[in-house]
């Protein structure tokens, strides 16, 4: 049995060469380097020594009870793998009289087993005696956390275990005395899990390969993507029935997953089948709103396929729309590719006694400003690409005088007041809200400068139009625009360095 090491009491304790963790099926890589940590945690891929336990600690761990505990004032902490076959027998007959419905009865020939007994928390509030067990054979693995003796305590704890894109708590209605009182296998201060292998979970075809992307999922392999625009969309119709398949690694690609698509009824999910997931109506009992039309030729029974909305006011993520139809086939992907019409808006101003100027909204493509998108010309704009918009004054003497950009905002639709808005510049700074913007040149020439990713209003529109309110300055009262950064904000009194203000509109 080897003791922790006492430096703190807090550091990590390698676990070399150990067959039953070779074994255990926890979804890490490959490359894991198990570690116990004084501090009531298992640890895989990095010591740590961390005392207060973190929600989303952004590592992969298991810990039956991760608080601030001082083994250097007593107690002990040890751990050893068990080949027992009185131990094995036990635990063996624990896990299948807990999981009656295993397809294959489990049987393990080793455990681990890490203790930490009457182990004082470093309030100095009482000690702690608790357990982890783990146990695996080829094809199963199991968690088990067996609780004594646990101390309330005031200190933050965790009891929980997770990898960096999963993780799973059961304690969030008990206190910490309580994890020794309840259980979810009815033995009071006894916790039981199986832990699956995220991938085997998936069933990934032989042409798809299980990938992580904000969470698992079946990916394309080289050479699989025929219609990634599409997602290899297939259609088949037969009478008053319509079903749609699309490319399950092909939607993964593209952040779509199963289970946020639907029909147009929402209850109409789709079905997971051979690497596609398919969506099916009929005009019987899975009507699935579908709706029945003529052109004066052909019935055309009519659906989509859409993705779940968010309730936020603007989304940076795409957002589906596929329609189908039967008899006559009709695909479309909508919301997909944005569009962007550069409709250099022009405002002309006549001045009594001053001339006259222009003011111009001209989006281009890069952060040079060297390559604006030519007007009359549709160019597709992706979502969360970033755009840089130029608000040139002409027929002023640009030794005088200076734009500044007041305030900047988008619409789905082309009216400035529009009561469905989204702030990009708020009081000539960027819109704390939205952390895509950027203010890059204002107040200092007669073309002011700035950037944002593209989004589009959920549920509401695929285009955006983007307005500005902006006003002339005379340079040589000082400078125009205020500072942005945190802290440094003033506030500018309205003098003739206000010389003119306009509004001007642009649609993307």
């Amino acid at each position: 049995m080897l003791q922790t090491q006492d430096y703190l009491g807090r550091l990590a304790i390698t676990l070399w060469t150990l067959s039953v963790l070779s074994q255990f099926q926890y979804p890490v890589s490959q490359n894991s380097r198990q570690a116990v940590n004084n501090n009531g945690l298992l640890t895989f891929t990095e010591q740590l020594s961390d005392n207060i336990p973190l929600l989303n600690s952004g590592r992969d761990f298991i810990a039956p009870l991760w608080t601030h505990l001082d083994n250097r004032r007593g107690g002990t902490i040890s751990y050893r793998e068990d080949t027992s076959s009185a131990v094995l027998a036990q635990v063996t007959a624990a896990v299948n009289q807990y999981f009656p419905n295993l397809p294959i009865p489990f049987n393990t020939k080793s455990a681990f087993v890490a203790t930490w007994d009457r182990v004082p928390y470093s309030s100095g509030e009482g000690v702690v005696t608790f357990q982890l067990v783990l146990l695996s054979n080829v094809d199963q693995s199991f968690i088990l956390f067996n609780y004594g003796n646990i101390a309330e305590t005031r200190q933050q704890w965790l009891a929980r275990y997770g990898t960096v894109d999963f993780a799973h708590s059961y304690t969030s209605l008990l206190t910490s005395s309580e994890l020794s009182s309840n259980s979810n296998v009815n033995v009071n201060g006894r916790w039981v899990f199986q832990v699956y292998n995220v991938c085997d979970t998936l069933n990934c075809t032989e042409d798809e390969v299980c990938r992580f992307r904000d969470g698992y999922g079946c990916g394309c392999l080289e050479g699989q993507r025929p219609n990634p625009e599409t997602f290899d969309a297939i259609e088949f119709c037969a009478s008053s029935t319509g079903t749609m398949s699309l490319s399950r690694c092909q939607l993964f690609e593209s952040d779509f997953t199963p289970e946020i698509l639907h029909l147009n009824d929402p209850n109409c999910t789709g079905t997971v089948k051979d690497g596609r997931v398919l969506f099916h109506f009929d005009n019987k009992d899975h009507i699935c709103g579908t709706t029945l039309s003529r052109n004066g030729t052909h019935f055309i029974y009519q659906n989509s396929i859409h993705s779940n909305l968010p309730t936020a006011v603007i989304t940076r993520k795409r957002w589906m729309n596929i329609t189908f139809s039967c008899v006559y086939p009709l695909i479309q992907t909508l919301s997909m590719t944005k569009e962007i019409q550069a409709e250099q808006s022009v405002i002309s101003i006549d001045l009594p006694g001053q001339g006259a100027y222009q003011i111009h909204m001209i989006p281009y493509h890069d952060a040079q400003f060297t390559r604006p998108y030519e007007g009359g010309v549709r160019v597709g704009v992706q979502v969360n690409q970033q755009i840089y918009m130029a608000v040139e004054v002409e027929g002023v003497d640009r030794s005088q005088i200076a734009t500044v950009l007041d305030n900047c905002w988008a619409t789905p639709v082309n009216e400035s007041e529009y009561q469905i808005r989204w702030n990009l510049i708020i009081r000539e700074c960027p819109n704390p809200e939205d952390g895509t913007v950027e203010v890059i040149q204002n107040g200092i020439d007669t073309t002011s400068r700035f950037s944002f990713r593209i989004f589009t209003f959920t549920g509401a529109s695929d285009r955006i139009f983007v307005h500005c309110q902006v006003h002339l300055c005379l340079v040589q009262n000082g400078r125009c625009a205020q500072s942005c950064i945190p802290g440094r904000r003033r506030r500018r009194r309205r003098s003739l360095d206000f010389y003119h203000s306009a509004a001007i509109t642009i649609g993307l």
